[in-house]
């Protein structure tokens, strides 16, 4: 490293201890070598203080996700409780209904019983009250003596017994009839007793069907205030971490500000180191390209984008001769390498770093032979935009303001990246 360089980085290390942005937090410096450029800064006790913030954010959302996964998961196991519990309650209602029919069958049935009852009851006393007159009627007129009679006046033996005979057949035909009487009310009452344990059986199986119901129906309120608590829940979990989503966004873009501005310092201070002596970034004169982007590696990517690389340097040609200004963005009023490059393009529509190295990782590699107008040229320190004809266009330094007149090989050249 020449002597040039080496008084450059002492005065960053300088700037950075007493640049009037936020301020250092202890003298520890953290950085890294790129090609002979050494970036240097130290982290603001602002930018410690954000990495707290996020990392913990970080975890408190992760632990959160956690949180309203196990929530869903519990409101699923309660939405199929419900629906398990609303099948059970159709089960039971399609029962009640069917019990139902039965029940008003064998109300019909026992109404019928009832008739049949009466009815044959009705027989009975016709039977007996018949049965009564004919026997009155048989004893009050005849005497005593009347089976004598019977045989006297008979006309022969056989006479005699028949008139015998028929007497006897009466009592028996009587009691016979009584008795086939008696024996169907009996039988029809045996079918109203069987048709009164059956409707008691159907009208107990009724009164645990409708306890069932209830069950279930009080189990299902219950589970659908449950799945309620879960949905809330859930929303106030989701609402924390969205709340967490925005801390981590707010404590990102506050290191990535602190880093820019660390970086941007780290440049200026190289700038300014320099400014007496050196006419823009770069790590000498007349330097060589990386390898990766040496001539014949064989890079040359097709166009990404409609607009054209002509059409870039058109725009960034009309600013030549405006002010360099460290951390300006203002094309017009000042701006430097980073800033200059990053505005032409956002002309376009491209987005791009703010800071010069980064440029190394956008667009798409070309290899030197085939550079073309329009291409990012990346130097140690330093960043331009290929004119065409050899020449870059940039913003140059704080000496030489926005320049088109330097050889694209002023400087180490360390990528060549096609935006467009």
């Amino acid at each position: 490293m020449n002597r040039k360089w080496t008084r450059a980085i002492c005065t960053v290390l300088t700037s950075a201890l007493v640049f009037t942005g936020p301020a250092v937090e202890g003298i520890t410096f953290s950085g890294y070598i790129n090609s002979g450029l050494e970036k240097v800064y130290a982290k603001t006790k602002k930018q410690k203080d954000a990495e707290k913030k996020k990392s913990q954010a970080e975890q408190d959302l992760k632990d959160k996700k956690n949180e309203i996964n196990g929530l869903k998961d519990q409101q699923q196991t309660t939405a199929d409780d419900i629906k398990n519990k609303s099948a059970k309650l159709d089960e039971i209602l399609a029962a009640q209904k069917k019990l139902q029919t039965d029940i008003t069958s064998k109300q019909a049935e026992i109404e019928q019983n009832q008739k049949d009852l009466a009815a044959a009851q009705e027989k009975q006393q016709e039977q007996y009250d018949a049965m009564k007159k004919r026997i009155q009627f048989m004893y009050e007129n005849s005497a005593e003596d009347n089976i004598w009679t019977a045989i006297i006046e008979s006309n022969g033996i056989t006479d005699m017994l028949n008139r015998i005979e028929y007497v006897s057949d009466v009592y028996d035909s009587d009691r016979a009839l009584m008795d086939s009487y008696q024996a169907a009310v009996e039988q029809v009452k045996e079918i109203g007793t069987k048709l009164d344990n059956d409707m008691n059986e159907l009208t107990a199986m009724q009164d645990d069907y409708e306890k069932q119901q209830a069950d279930v129906e009080a189990a299902i309120v219950a589970l659908e205030n449950q799945k309620e608590q879960y949905a809330s829940q859930i929303a106030q979990a989701q609402q924390q971490a969205d709340n967490y989503q925005n801390i981590i966004t707010a404590q990102g873009k506050i290191i990535q500000e602190q880093e820019a501005a660390a970086a941007a310092a780290a440049q200026a201070a190289a700038a300014r180191a320099n400014s007496s002596s050196y006419d823009g970034g770069g790590a000498g004169k007349g330097g060589s390209i990386a390898g990766d982007y040496a001539a014949g590696g064989g890079k040359n990517p097709g166009a990404s984008t409609g607009v054209s690389g002509s059409s870039v340097v058109s725009y960034a040609m009309q600013f030549v001769g405006n002010p360099y200004v460290w951390a300006g963005n203002s094309l017009t009023n000042g701006v430097d390498c980073s800033g200059f490059v990053h505005e032409v393009y956002a002309h376009f529509g491209i987005s791009t770093p703010r800071y010069s190295q980064a440029f190394k990782s956008v667009g798409q590699a070309v290899s030197f032979d085939n550079i073309q107008p329009g291409d990012v040229v990346v130097y140690p320190g330093h960043v331009a935009i290929y004119a065409g004809g050899g020449v870059i266009v940039e913003a140059q330094s704080t000496k030489a303001g926005i320049t088109a007149n330097r050889n694209v090989q002023c400087h180490t050249i360390l990528a060549i990246r096609r935006l467009v």
